[in-house]
C-alpha cells in the first residue's frame, strides 16, 4: 500500500505537463533498457551490449532520483537525451550484429523522446545533432552489412533471432511512444477543461466585479449627489457670507472627490489583458473642461504654474472612446505635475484633419523647472509609460495608447522636458468647440504678470475676439471706464490693491475677477469669478453665459425659465428629490416628486408632464421598467415626452445602455448644473422656455 501511494505521488497529476512527460518517459525508457537487457541475454548478445544496456538502465533510474532531489528539469532532460540517444544507443549499435535492421527504428524513437521533452531552439538542435549520429551509424552499419546481403545472395536465410529483434524493436518502441503520445494528449485534454473551467470562473468573476462596481458607483454618487447639489443651493441663498464661502469650499471638494471617484471606477473597469475601444460620440469639449478643473486643483497644490492652449477649431462632437482618451491626458498631466519641485507646464491640443471623417488630435506638454528624476531614465529602466508617476498605472496608459492607435513622444534636456501623444478620431461635423468671432465681445484684462498675460492674450486672439491688454494700473483705470468694452477682467492679486479706486469709476457687478482657483468675494463689484489656466472653453461658458466648473456667477440663475412647464422627477431618495426640486426652482418650473415608478405611473395615468427625470436604480420597478410602462400606457401626450435618466449609474458605457433603452438623454449624478441645464434647454419644447435677457445668446441656440 505504501509503494503504491509513493508511485502515485511521484505521477501526480499536480505536477506540470513538462514534470510529468519527463517522469513517464524516463521511466519508460528504463523499463525498455530492463526488457532489452532480457531479449540480449536470451539471444545470447555479447556482453558489451549487455552492459551498454544495463548502464541505460540505470541512467534512467539515476536521472529521476536527480529529479527529485534537484529539480532541475531542462538540464536533466537534455543531460538524459544525449546520454541515450546519443552516446549509449549509437555505442549499442557497433556492437550488434545486423544492426542495421532494427537500430533505425531506436533512433527514430529517440527523435520523438526529443520532441515530446524538448521545446524550441533546443529541441530543434538536440533532433539537428540525433539526426546527423544517426545517419553517420546506419552509413556504418550499411557497410558491415553488406557481408549478410552477399550470404542472402549466396542462399543463407535470414535467422530466427533477427525476426524476434526487428518485432521487439517495432513492438517496444511503438509502445512506448504511444504511451506518451496517448498520456500527453491526456494531460493536453486536462490542461484544455482547466482552461475553459478558469475562463468560466473569470468570467464570473468580472461579472461581480462589474456588478460591485456599479453598486459601489450608485452607492456613492447618491449621498455625494445630496451634498453637491445642497452645497450648490446654499451658495446661491440669500445668506451669511461666511456660510456661502464655507458651502463652495464643499462644493468644490465634491466635486475633486467626484473626479477621484470617477477615475477610480474607469481604472477598475479595464481589463489589462484585454483592453479593448468601446467608441461612441462624446463631446471633447466638456472631456477637456472636466479634465483641467480637476487637474488644476493638483497643479495649486504644487504650487505649479498650468498654461493651457486648446485650439478653438477642434471638432466639438467626436467619435473614438473619450473614457480612455481622457485617462491618457490625466496620466500626462499628473504625471508631469508629480515628476517636478518647482516650475511651469503647458498643455496644448490641436488637431489637423487627416480626412473627411477623420482628424488627428496633437496633445503636447512640456514642463520647465526642477525635476525630481528623469522621466527617460525611468523609461530606459522599466520600458514603461511611467510618466514619473511612482505609481503602477504606467503600463495602462502605455496599453491605452496603443489601443487608441495612439503616437507618443518623449524629449528630455536639462530643465525641460516635452512629451507628445497623437491619436486619430473620428468626427461627426465640422462644428468647433467655441464659436469664433463674435462681433458684439470685447474684452479688456490686466493679469498678474506676463507670462499670464501673453497666454490669456493669446487664447483670445485664435478665438477672433477684440481685446486690450492692460500694461498697468494707470492704463486699467483709463480703459475701464469706456463704454465699449463687453467684459472688464482682472487679476485677483491686482485687484485688492486697486479695488478703492474701481469701486469709484465703476458700476456694480461690472467686474470679472481672474485668480488662481475658483473663489467667492464679499464685494458688490465684482459679478463673476473666473479661475486659471484660462483657455477657449472657460472664456467661451462666460461669453455664453454658461455653467462651469471654472466660472463662479454670483446669484446664478440660469440661462431661461420655464414657469409654464410641469416637470416630473423620479427617485427613491427624498434628499436628491430635494436637490432636483431645488436646481429647478432656479428655471421656476412647476415640479412633482414622486419617490417610485408605481407612483410615477399611478399620477401619469390622470395626470400629464411636459418632462420626466427618471432615477433608474430603484426597488420593485427601476427606471427601464418604469420607462417602458410610460410608454405602453398609450397616452398621446406621453408618446413623445422626454424621459431623461437622472442615476448614479456612472460606469463606463452606462450612457449607451439607456440610450439603447430608449432613453431620450442621461445625467450621472451629482448633477452638474451645466449639464442639466443643456439636457433641459435641448429637450424641453421651445414654447415652454422663456429666456432671460442677460443671456441672449442661449436665445439663439
Amino acid at each position: 500500500m505504501l509503494l503504491k501511494e509513493q508511485f502515485n505521488q511521484f505521477f501526480a497529476t499536480e505536477f506540470s505537463i513538462d514534470v510529468q512527460m519527463f517522469r513517464r518517459a524516463v521511466s519508460l525508457g528504463a523499463a525498455e533498457f530492463l526488457i532489452m537487457m532480457l531479449v540480449s541475454i536470451l539471444l545470447r548478445e555479447p556482453v558489451p551490449v549487455i552492459l551498454l544496456l544495463l548502464a541505460g538502465g540505470c541512467s534512467s533510474v539515476l536521472a529521476l532520483f536527480i529529479h527529485a532531489k534537484l529539480d532541475q528539469l531542462n538540464s536533466l532532460t537534455l543531460g538524459y537525451l544525449f546520454l541515450i540517444h546519443i552516446i549509449l544507443i549509437p555505442a549499442l549499435g557497433r556492437f550488434c550484429e545486423n544492426a542495421i535492421y532494427d537500430f533505425p527504428v531506436y533512433f527514430v524513437e529517440g527523435i520523438m523522446f526529443t520532441a515530446l521533452l524538448l521545446k524550441g531552439r533546443q529541441a530543434v538542435c538536440m533532433i539537428l545533432a540525433e539526426m546527423s549520429i544517426d545517419l553517420f551509424c546506419i552509413y556504418r552499419m550499411t557497410r558491415q552489412a553488406a557481408m549478410v546481403i552477399a550470404m542472402q545472395e549466396n542462399g543463407a536465410r535470414y535467422s530466427p533471432e533477427l525476426y524476434v529483434r526487428v518485432i521487439a524493436a517495432i513492438g517496444m518502441t511503438g509502445s512506448v511512444c504511444g504511451l506518451l503520445i496517448a498520456h500527453r494528449k491526456k494531460l493536453l485534454r486536462e490542461e484544455i477543461r482547466k482552461c475553459t473551467e478558469m475562463e468560466r470562473q473569470a468570467e464570473q468573476v468580472n461579472f461581480a466585479k462589474d456588478m460591485f462596481l456599479v453598486n459601489v458607483s450608485h452607492e456613492i454618487r447618491t449621498p455625494l449627489n445630496a451634498i453637491l447639489g445642497t452645497a450648490e443651493l446654499l451658495v446661491d441663498l440669500d445668506a451669511d457670507d461666511k456660510i456661502k464661502e464655507n458651502a463652495f469650499d464643499i462644493a468644490n471638494s465634491s466635486k475633486a472627490l467626484l473626479a477621484i471617484t470617477n477615475d477610480l471606477m474607469d481604472f477598475s473597469r479595464i481589463d489589462y489583458s484585454n483592453i479593448r475601444l468601446e467608441e461612441e460620440y462624446y463631446y471633447v469639449g466638456e472631456l477637456l473642461s472636466e479634465l483641467l478643473n480637476v487637474c488644476s486643483v493638483r497643479f495649486a497644490d504644487y504650487n505649479i504654474e498650468l498654461f493651457v492652449d486648446i485650439s478653438p477649431d477642434i471638432p466639438g462632437k467626436l467619435w473614438g472612446d473619450g473614457a480612455k482618451f481622457r485617462q491618457v491626458l490625466y496620466s500626462l498631466l499628473i504625471g508631469a505635475v508629480k515628476s517636478m519641485e518647482s516650475g511651469e507646464v503647458r498643455f496644448n491640443v490641436a488637431c489637423c484633419p487627416k480626412d473627411k471623417q477623420k482628424v488627428e488630435l496633437q496633445v503636447e506638454l512640456c514642463a520647465r523647472g526642477v525635476f525630481q528624476h528623469s522621466y527617460l531614465e525611468k523609461l530606459r529602466q522599466e520600458d514603461d509609460y511611467n510618466l514619473a508617476y511612482g505609481d503602477q498605472r504606467g503600463a495602462l496608459v502605455r496599453q491605452l495608447i496603443d489601443v487608441l492607435g495612439g503616437k507618443f513622444e518623449a524629449e528630455e534636456k536639462l530643465n525641460e522636458r516635452s512629451y507628445c501623444f497623437k491619436a486619430a478620431q473620428g468626427y461627426q461635423d465640422a462644428k468647433a468647440i467655441v464659436e469664433k468671432n463674435r462681433e458684439n465681445v470685447c474684452i479688456l484684462f490686466y493679469e498678474n504678470s506676463i507670462l499670464q498675460g501673453n497666454a490669456f492674450a493669446k487664447v483670445l486672439k485664435d478665438m477672433g475676439l477684440r481685446f486690450c491688454q492692460a500694461s498697468s494700473n494707470e492704463y486699467f483705470y483709463e480703459e475701464c471706464v469706456k463704454d465699449y468694452y463687453s467684459h472688464i477682467m482682472i487679476a485677483s492679486e491686482r485687484y485688492e490693491s486697486m479695488k478703492d479706486g474701481l469701486k469709484q469709476i465703476l458700476h456694480p457687478q461690472s467686474v470679472i475677477l481672474v485668480s488662481p482657483g475658483i473663489v467667492t468675494y464679499d464685494d458688490n463689484l465684482i459679478r463673476t469669478t473666473f479661475a486659471r489656466p484660462v483657455n477657449c472653453l472657460n472664456i467661451d461658458a462666460l461669453l455664453e453665459g454658461r455653467k462651469n466648473n471654472s466660472i463662479r456667477y454670483m446669484g446664478y440663475r440660469g440661462s431661461f425659465i420655464c414657469p409654464e412647464a410641469r416637470i416630473m422627477v423620479v427617485d427613491d431618495n427624498i434628499i436628491n428629490l430635494e436637490v432636483a426640486s431645488g436646481i429647478l426652482k432656479k428655471y421656476e418650473a412647476q415640479t412633482v416628486l414622486v419617490s417610485s415608478g408605481k407612483e410615477c405611473l399611478n399620477y401619469l395615468q390622470s395626470e400629464s408632464v411636459d418632462f420626466i427625470f427618471l432615477d433608474y436604480m430603484m426597488p420593485e420597478m427601476d427606471g427601464i421598467d418604469t420607462l417602458k410602462n410610460i410608454r405602453a400606457l398609450q397616452k398621446p401626450e406621453l408618446m413623445h415626452v422626454p424621459i431623461v435618466a437622472l442615476t448614479a449609474n456612472a460606469v463606463s458605457g452606462a450612457r449607451k445602455m439607456f440610450m439603447e433603452a430608449g432613453f431620450d438623454e442621461y445625467i450621472s449624478k451629482p448633477i452638474e448644473l451645466g449639464k442639466f441645464e443643456k439636457v433641459l434647454r435641448e429637450h424641453l419644447a421651445e414654447n415652454k422656455m422663456i429666456f432671460t435677457t442677460d443671456n441672449e445668446a442661449a436665445n439663439e441656440r
